[in-house]
């Protein structure tokens, strides 16, 4: 073996190559989604995006009670074959608002009033006028809706003092303080007649499920007046009326997020169908 070469004092030292200064560790910025289609046929979101988003319905859920509790079994009938006897037969008026929110990410923009499409599963899916009116058996026209006369409301006057300005909370509070105690014989309504009972939870079903306003909101003296009329209110198209506030809802809840939380968005109108 041939010995080492001596070490020459005057070479240059090779040492280690001097470490980069560490870098600052910069945090993710908030999520921004992408920014909403602006031509027809675009995809509105990606499952991926808004995926910790939370929709909640306005609805009222416990009018089974009121009707339980307010109601006679005359009154419970006429109910049933009224002009909302479907709503009526729903088992309940809660939904899965995790599934809502699916199609909500995957709708195709359209500027088409009486239908909006989803992208499921690869394939263009379309939620119409036609298949509201066949899920709530709701009457529908092809004419478009003129907005009803503002009128008073006998029945909202002749119970609560005033046409305008009564609240769901205040029917609602009408109802439970005027319960049927159980057990009693030719107990004496608080409504001068079944039709008025009727017209009274009508009225309810209108504005907190079909509508989807909150119990401190105000009735809609039109609308009262129309459900008061018992020819009127089965030929009021409250399909279209229902379906609009729905798919308006659906088409901008995403375009509307909270500005302090923009992962938070509402839903409105009647998701049940």
């Amino acid at each position: 073996m041939a010995p080492k070469a001596p070490k020459d004092p005057n070479a240059a030292k090779v040492g280690k190559a001097p470490k980069s200064p560490r870098q600052p560790i910069i945090p993710p910025g908030p999520y921004v989604p992408a920014p909403p289609p602006t031509r027809p046929g675009q995809r509105y979101f990606e499952f991926g995006d808004w995926f910790n988003s939370k929709g909640y319905w306005k609805g009222n859920h416990d009018l089974k009670k009121l009707i339980a509790t307010f109601f006679t079994p005359t009154q419970r009938d006429k109910l049933s074959n009224g002009t909302f006897r479907y709503i009526m037969t729903m088992e309940n008026f809660k939904c899965s608002m995790k599934l809502v929110h699916c199609p909500c990410l995957s709708r195709i923009f359209m500027n088409d009033r009486d239908s909006i499409s989803f992208k499921i599963f690869g394939h263009d899916v379309s939620f119409t006028l036609q298949d509201f009116h066949i899920m709530c058996d709701l009457r529908i026209t092809t004419h478009n809706v003129e907005k009803p006369i503002n009128q008073e409301s006998n029945i909202l006057k002749s119970y609560f003092g005033k046409s305008k300005g009564v609240t769901l909370k205040d029917i609602r509070s009408f109802m439970t303080r005027n319960e049927i105690p159980k057990n009693v014989v030719n107990h004496v309504h608080v409504c001068e007649s079944d039709d008025d009972a009727v017209k009274l939870m009508e009225i309810l079903v209108v504005e907190s499920i079909l509508f989807a306003k909150n119990t401190e909101s105000s009735m809609m003296e039109e609308y009262a007046f129309i459900v008061e009329d018992d020819k009127v209110c089965a030929e009021y198209p409250w399909g279209n009326v229902a379906y609009e506030k729905l798919i308006y809802s659906l088409k901008h809840a995403l375009d509307k997020q909270n500005k302090l939380h923009t992962t938070e968005y509402k839903l409105g109108g009647f998701p049940y169908p």
